[in-house]
Protein backbone atom coordinates (compact mmCIF):
# COMPACT_ATOMS: atom_id res chain seq x y z
CA UNK A 1 0.00 0.00 0.00
CA UNK A 2 1.53 3.40 -0.65
CA UNK A 3 1.91 5.50 2.41
CA UNK A 4 2.10 8.96 0.94
CA UNK A 5 0.34 10.08 -2.49
CA UNK A 6 2.33 12.56 -4.30
CA UNK A 7 1.42 15.11 -7.36
CA UNK A 8 3.65 12.22 -9.36
CA UNK A 9 1.43 9.52 -8.23
CA UNK A 10 -2.00 11.21 -8.87
CA UNK A 11 -0.41 12.49 -12.41
CA UNK A 12 -0.05 8.37 -13.20
CA UNK A 13 -3.46 7.92 -12.00
CA UNK A 14 -4.77 10.75 -14.30
CA UNK A 15 -2.42 8.78 -17.44
CA UNK A 16 -3.91 6.13 -15.99
CA UNK A 17 -7.32 6.32 -16.33
CA UNK A 18 -7.29 8.46 -19.86
CA UNK A 19 -6.09 4.97 -21.44
CA UNK A 20 -8.82 3.16 -19.62
CA UNK A 21 -11.31 5.84 -20.98
CA UNK A 22 -9.84 5.97 -24.23
CA UNK A 23 -9.05 10.01 -23.24
CA UNK A 24 -6.75 12.34 -23.61
CA UNK A 25 -3.87 11.62 -21.95
CA UNK A 26 -2.49 14.94 -22.38
CA UNK A 27 -6.06 16.56 -21.15
CA UNK A 28 -6.24 14.05 -18.30
CA UNK A 29 -3.05 15.46 -16.95
CA UNK A 30 -3.46 18.92 -17.55
CA UNK A 31 -6.85 18.83 -15.23
CA UNK A 32 -4.71 16.50 -12.52
CA UNK A 33 -2.11 19.64 -12.73
CA UNK A 34 -4.67 22.95 -12.59
CA UNK A 35 -6.74 21.17 -9.98
CA UNK A 36 -3.79 20.08 -7.89
CA UNK A 37 -2.68 23.65 -8.18
CA UNK A 38 -5.93 25.09 -7.41
CA UNK A 39 -6.05 23.05 -4.47
CA UNK A 40 -2.67 23.53 -3.22
CA UNK A 41 -2.91 27.92 -3.36
CA UNK A 42 -6.06 27.34 -0.84
CA UNK A 43 -5.61 24.43 1.82
CA UNK A 44 -3.05 23.83 4.19
CA UNK A 45 -0.29 21.44 3.95
CA UNK A 46 -1.82 18.70 5.94
CA UNK A 47 -5.54 19.38 3.74
CA UNK A 48 -4.04 19.51 0.72
CA UNK A 49 -2.24 15.88 1.17
CA UNK A 50 -5.94 15.01 1.81
CA UNK A 51 -7.30 16.17 -0.88
CA UNK A 52 -4.40 14.68 -3.35
CA UNK A 53 -5.10 11.22 -1.91
CA UNK A 54 -8.82 11.89 -2.78
CA UNK A 55 -7.88 12.60 -6.11
CA UNK A 56 -5.83 9.68 -6.52
CA UNK A 57 -8.23 7.35 -5.15
CA UNK A 58 -11.17 8.87 -7.52
CA UNK A 59 -9.19 8.60 -10.78
CA UNK A 60 -8.42 4.60 -9.50
CA UNK A 61 -11.87 4.14 -8.55
CA UNK A 62 -13.50 5.49 -11.92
Amino acid sequence: MIERITESLVVQAAREWAARKNKSDAAAVANAQETMVALKVKLSDEEYAQALAKLYRDYEES
